[in-house]
């Protein structure tokens, strides 16, 4: 048997040890591709029903009675509900997969934010929230209509559910130096986190200490990142703000011409 010096014992140590980590690493690489590529298609197979299923309920004729509008406003909510989902889940699997595209049109910020709280309004009713918009923007602004509309609805929808009941939630909309800010301010008590990057971390702790799905505020994050801006909150005096910037993009060639269109695909 060859005696090796400590020396080349610890280097083969070393090389063995690194052998190992890459083939971890090797591994857990293909698990994620596997996890993403089984997000995406789970995701897309559930989209068009799901976007079938939207598409015909305005069209459903209900009986005038109030047991039946009862009725068909509980499925509109809950097909209103587990679309916002559906579509998050896409949004993460194409974050995951490196394929997020970015596609600009010349929109109103306002017609944005309408849009989203239409699709909240039951959460919004439920808890008999009053949405307050404050907007300094007169003039259309070019921006990715798709990623601005989902950063949107994540921080509205984060602020209704975890405002109380009765409550103001405000929507702050501001452009200083080509840089837009959206501001969502709810009252709560706080954020229970060790560590403020947790609150943008897929699959932990929703912000009441419940556990759930946890992607909407990460896909907030992603979705700035990838347009060149960021996101933060701040507590104070009650009061939980969750601050979006993003930078305008300096062009004149748009993929889309409205708002609108860049939800027709």
């Amino acid at each position: 048997m060859q005696n090796l010096s400590k020396k080349e014992i610890v280097e083969n140590e070393v090389a063995f040890l690194s052998k190992k980590i890459l083939e971890l690493n090797k591994k857990l690489i293909d698990s994620q591709k596997a996890k993403t590529l089984f997000l995406s298609l789970v995701a897309n197979k559930l989209n068009d029903p799901m976007t079938a299923i939207l598409g015909m309920l305005p069209h459903l004729k209900i009986q005038n009675s109030d047991e039946n509008e009862k009725i068909f406003s509980l499925i509109q909510e809950e097909a209103l509900n587990l679309d916002f989902k559906i579509q998050n889940i896409i949004t993460v699997a194409e974050i995951e997969s490196g394929h997020l595209d970015t596609a600009n049109a010349l929109v109103d910020i306002k017609e944005i934010v309408n849009e989203t709280i239409k699709h909240l309004r039951y959460i919004i009713k439920e808890k008999n929230i009053q949405i307050n918009i404050e907007n300094s923007i007169e003039h259309k602004i070019v921006l990715d209509p798709k990623k601005t509309y989902t950063i949107i609805k994540n921080l509205i929808s984060n602020g209704c559910i975890n405002s109380p009941q009765n409550e103001v939630v405000d929507i702050i909309l501001t452009l200083e130096s080509d840089i837009l800010t959206i501001a969502v301010k709810n009252r709560s008590d706080g954020i229970n986190v060790n560590h403020k990057p947790e609150v943008f971390t897929r699959f932990v702790e929703k912000l009441d200490g419940k556990h759930g799905l946890g992607i909407g505020l990460s896909i907030v994050r992603d979705l700035c990142e990838s347009l060149g801006g960021a996101v933060d909150y701040n507590v104070s005096d009650g009061f939980v703000t969750f601050e979006a910037k993003l930078p305008l993009t300096q062009t004149n060639e748009f993929l889309f011409d409205s708002f609108d269109d860049a939800f027709e695909l």
